[in-house]
């Protein structure tokens, strides 16, 4: 049976790595909403990838998504929650409004806000969403007061929503550490925890994102 999966920042990383994994699915057709496409992801055929351009920040975010009304019909539904800003590490006293509305928007507005649309809209399908979590959501981490609260935030509502709609699913995922830009960015980031993720890399801690992908699709995801 044909599976419909969308996907939020699917250009790179973690993302990139769940739209190379479910390419080679031939039930499946994925439609990335991000700001940018890969190179790869330019030669995939229509008929199996359909790229919304789209920054999560923006406000005309449900304007943009709309066109799912004519992409999906009656198949089974697979939202992954995957995009997430990190940056700024500062303290709480050095945040900036901006920083704040930015991280808000991306990390928890938009997964509301799309998470509403297919409820709204698909409510008759099969539909299955898998927020891609972190540990940071239960541990406080100096520097990372934005990135921990929202990832926080985002699991407890997902968990409201699995309790409202229990005819469908609501997973909240940890991926583990991964060698991806974020680890990268987080290795030349100035905060106190700083050196405990230089050895993540130093130690050969880090897991492939296509590994991860491979078996949260496999194991979890398309798990009924």
């Amino acid at each position: 049976m044909k599976k419909t999966i969308v996907i939020t920042g699917a250009n790179r990383g973690l993302g990139k790595a769940f739209v190379d994994v479910l390419m080679n699915h031939k039930d499946c057709f994925v439609i990335s909403l991000s700001r940018q496409l890969s190179e790869d992801q330019k030669q995939y055929s229509p008929e199996r990838f359909h790229y919304i351009k789209v920054d999560l920040s923006d406000n005309t975010l449900i304007k943009k998504i709309t066109v799912l009304k004519d992409l999906i019909a009656s198949e089974p539904v697979y939202f992954i929650n995957n995009a997430s800003i990190i940056e700024p590490l500062v303290k709480v006293g050095n945040i900036d409004e901006t920083s704040i509305d930015n991280t808000l928007s991306v990390n928890i507005k938009s997964t509301m806000l799309i998470t509403k649309f297919l409820l709204s809209n698909f409510n008759s399908n099969t539909l299955t969403f898998a927020n891609i979590s972190s540990g940071a959501a239960k541990r406080a981490i100096s520097n990372w007061s934005l990135y921990c609260s929202s990832k926080a935030f985002t699991e407890m509502f997902f968990d409201v929503a699995a309790d409202e709609y229990k005819e469908h699913r609501f997973l909240n995922i940890n991926p583990g550490v991964m060698d991806t830009g974020m680890q990268k960015t987080l290795r030349t980031s100035d905060f106190p925890d700083v050196e405990n993720f230089k050895a993540l890399q130093a130690e050969g801690q880090l897991k492939s994102p296509i590994d991860v992908a491979n078996d949260l699709i496999e194991n979890r995801i398309f798990i009924e």
